[in-house]
């Protein structure tokens, strides 16, 4: 095109088309400089990497101590690489060709998560979507639908592989890890070995995922940090919390100044709990990961990341009285943001996981999970994965950004964003800590109000077009154009006849489970948690007998509603089993 073509092209064209504001809503100048960060000190608010506020990242050496975790969620990888062949199979081929390298999530199917059983009513649909059914020790043996985590765990015992237990619903995330120690040591593995770390908050629940469950909030924060307290003491290598899912409450709409503000939150009820139950904070206050979304604006996620360690060490230090000399401090880690890829012209996302990616890499993370750019349409394929993998070994391996750490500190605009980001959430965290805690103000229903008038705003943005979304809102023309990519057939049960083939398989192994397990075993320790469960004691010791003795998730958790003086099934449409005597 030539210069005459190019000097009469409408400039609109050549204009940012949504307004000139990061994500968050901060006004962006068209340049930055000194004047924009005259008071900041190196020493108080930077440090070197490993150093006192930890601005500048968790380790003194960064990326060349150790490249960030690669998570994949596990359960999908069963989906799409399972055509018929045995759980064996499946796993062997994940590993041997390095899907999974250092680490792997699990998820889970909705009865999983609402800890009912796969056979109550409410679930007829859904079971297996997302992920194998997790019921019982029974789910995890050979030839099991849950036999290939099986497989993994034991790898996490003898190797170190992390794992983690990344439901996000609490009660969940401590229902399967007492599965985790049950089987183990069915199996004759030292359980104590288990490497990695469970969401296990309970409190984002009732912010913004799927309605909480109708878990009652006072039974899955106890519940939650009685687990807490016990991998404290017996598990060294776990990380019992990750202190707030902040990416699952990013992705009901809220901005970044509340993503860190209700993580913080919801990070202050815990410590406060387990600091008043006698964990000195050293012992603990480092070990719950800095996990947060990794969003499409580029400096926003960058600044947001530097801020957080920032925001933990101050925390720690002021509120816990930690000395800063000695402070240690959480891995930092992303998970990318689900709500920034799209149905419409899915190789986008691709390149949505990218930057996203580089973003979380130069803000310093030690662990990441890429979504696949099936996100928006269906569970990925196993070429996704392929192409995630690819994504993180070209930013490491030939992009050469993990060579120095923290590349962009000193940059005008990043300083100025990472300390704007630093001084809000703290203005919104002692709004919630001035309400009496995250509890209280999600009690009051205040919290569940700012995510939906968040939620509404950041709509309304993309429908006026203040921000822009590629194929969505803005050049839709990119559409007219068809790229094939691989896809994973995905079959929904049919509304008149609800069972898929696996789904059968779940509800036929269930059945198995239940008709030929020893009720007298079983009995006793769900009674046994029972009465536990209606005084004050720990009761997680008694969750892993219950399971070690063949009980189910929904029993569980039933017996422990209803001795707190809530339904033994949250939604009333189950009853206690007629074995028990629950007086």
């Amino acid at each position: 095109m030539g210069d005459k073509q190019i000097a009469g092209q409408d400039l609109m064209e050549r204009k940012l088309k949504g307004d000139l504001k990061t994500q968050s809503g901060y006004d962006v100048k068209e340049v930055y400089g000194p004047e924009d960060i005259g008071d900041l000190d190196y020493e108080r608010d930077l440090g070197n990497p490993g150093s006192y506020p930890f601005t500048r990242g968790t380790y003194p050496r960064m990326y060349r101590e150790k490249l960030w975790v690669k998570g994949v969620p596990a359960g999908w990888i069963l989906y799409a690489l399972d055509q018929g062949r045995s759980q064996e199979e499946v796993a062997e081929e994940t590993f041997e060709k390095g899907i999974y390298v250092s680490g792997a999530r699990t998820s889970g199917d909705y009865h999983n998560l609402a800890t009912i059983d796969p056979d109550h009513p409410l679930v007829k649909y859904d079971i297996g979507s997302c992920a194998g059914s997790s019921y019982a020790v029974w789910s995890y043996l050979p030839g099991h639908q849950l036999h290939m985590w099986t497989k993994i765990l034991i790898k996490s015992v003898t190797e170190g592989f992390v794992v983690e237990e990344g439901h996000a619903v609490g009660p969940a995330d401590v229902c399967d890890f007492a599965i985790y120690i049950a089987l183990l040591e069915r199996l004759g593995y030292d359980w104590t070995k288990l490497k990695g770390n469970m969401v296990n908050d309970p409190l984002h629940t009732h912010v913004g995922q799927c309605m909480n469950y109708k878990q009652p909030l006072e039974v899955g924060f106890r519940v939650c940090v009685d687990a807490m307290e016990w991998a404290l003491k017996n598990t060294p290598k776990y990380r019992p919390t990750n202190g707030g899912c902040a990416y699952d409450m990013r992705e009901a709409g809220i901005n970044t100044i509340q993503e860190l503000a209700f993580r913080f939150a919801n990070y202050i009820e815990y410590t406060d709990e387990l600091v008043r139950r006698g964990i000195k904070f050293e012992d603990f206050g480092h070990l719950p990961a800095l996990a947060f979304s990794g969003e499409i604006d580029f400096f926003e996620t960058i600044c947001k990341l530097r801020a957080a360690r920032r925001i933990y060490a101050k925390i720690a230090a002021q509120r816990y009285g930690a000395d800063p000399k000695t402070l240690k401090c959480p891995p930092c880690n992303t998970n990318l943001a689900g709500d920034s890829m799209t149905a419409q012209q899915p190789i986008f996302n691709v390149i949505r996981n990218t930057i996203e990616a580089m973003a979380s890499v130069l803000g310093g993370i030690n662990g990441m999970e890429l979504k696949g750019y099936t996100e928006a349409l269906t569970t990925p394929p196993i070429e996704a994965w392929v192409v995630n993998k690819g994504i993180e070994t070209i930013i490491a391996e030939e992009a050469n950004i993990p060579l120095t750490a923290d590349p962009l500190a000193g940059s005008y605009y990043v300083e100025w964003l990472t300390n704007k980001i630093e001084q809000d959430v703290f203005a919104y965290l002692q709004k919630i800590l001035d309400m009496g805690g995250m509890r209280a103000a999600i009690k009051s229903g205040w919290i569940q109000a700012e995510v939906e008038k968040a939620a509404q705003e950041r709509q309304r943005e993309l429908e006026e077009g203040r921000k822009i979304k590629v194929c969505v809102n803005a050049y839709k023309e990119l559409n007219d154009y068809d790229i094939p990519l691989p896809m994973l057939e995905y079959h929904r049960a049919d509304p008149f006849e609800p069972y898929s083939e696996r789904q059968k398989k779940t509800m036929e192994e269930f059945e198995e489970f239940k008709r030929t397990r020893d009720i007298s075993k079983v009995k006793p320790a769900l009674e046994k948690l029972y009465h536990l469960a209606k005084g004050d004691t720990n009761v997680f010791s008694a969750v892993i007998d219950a399971f070690r003795n063949d009980a189910t998730i929904g029993e569980v958790m039933g017996v422990i509603r209803k001795a707190m003086g809530f339904p033994y099934d949250q939604f009333e449409m189950v009853s206690p089993p007629d074995f028990l005597e629950l007086n």
